[in-house]
């Protein structure tokens, strides 16, 4: 099986870097390409504020919607608070969370006004992307419990898989890479991509579009992990530790 691979977009808000955000909105309809954006529903993050509001921000979402990329709700407000200790997150991949180690009710109060703001916009998401991948088992309750949502892109495996209730469509890359088969979503985050930054991952991009797929195409494609999907789960973050580690020395 041929490698495929999907570009998933981070921090979207009313204040995301707009030098960055136009051309790289404008490579991706140019090449026929339909991300997954992540949208913040109120945005409060003071380090997201990288461009002045801009007061067209929904009806450039309700666009992005229309012309079929997958609208992601991120989060709520983008805030975070340290894991606390005995919390468990169900990716080990930050020690900070907006979610991980907050009650159930808490979870399900913070992600019903998120999915409310949404749909007051005339948005609808389709899927859920928690700020820094940290999320744990009351956010998928309170997901349950309070929206529409059972898709997340977050999690690691080779392929679109289900469990607890949700279809998961994993996230391992942050830059494209030659792969011999599965699936790879590509995580970018605009706001702090330099424009040379911006070229590189342009110049990527017309070089993988052939094999470059979309959310509905992959949602057709869905079945339990396999043994080899159990295996890179747990080799993968171990991989994670040991890159960090390396940074560190």
């Amino acid at each position: 099986m041929t490698a495929r691979f999907l570009v998933r977009l981070d921090d979207a808000c009313a204040t995301m870097r707009a030098p960055i955000w136009q051309p790289l909105e404008q490579a991706l309809d140019e090449m026929g390409i339909r991300p997954i954006v992540g949208v913040i529903p109120d945005n409060r993050d003071p380090t997201l504020a990288c461009s002045p509001p801009d007061p067209d921000f929904w009806n450039r979402v309700r666009s992005w919607q229309a012309k079929g990329w997958s609208v992601a709700m991120h989060g709520h407000h983008h805030l975070y608070h340290p894991i606390p200790a005995g919390a468990r997150a169900l990716l080990d991949m930050s020690d900070k969370s907006e979610f991980v180690g907050r009650s159930l009710e808490k979870q399900r109060e913070s992600l019903r006004e998120a999915y409310k703001t949404m749909l007051a916009q005339g948005v609808t998401p389709g899927l859920f992307m928690a700020p820094s991948h940290t999320f744990d088992a009351g956010t998928l309750q309170a997901l349950r419990d309070v929206t529409g949502i059972r898709v997340v892109t977050d999690g690691h495996a080779l392929r679109v898989f289900e469990k607890d209730g949700f279809t998961w469509i994993p996230q391992q890359l942050w830059r494209f890479a030659r792969m011999p088969f599965g699936l790879w979503c590509v995580c970018l985050h605009p706001n702090t991509m330099t424009e040379a930054a911006l070229r590189a991952f342009v110049d990527d991009l017309k070089r993988f579009a052939h094999r470059v797929t979309d959310v509905p195409t992959v949602l057709r494609d869905v079945g339990p992990r396999s043994a080899l999907d159990l295996a890179f789960s747990l080799a993968y973050p171990m991989a994670l530790q040991l890159k960090r580690r390396l940074r560190r020395v």
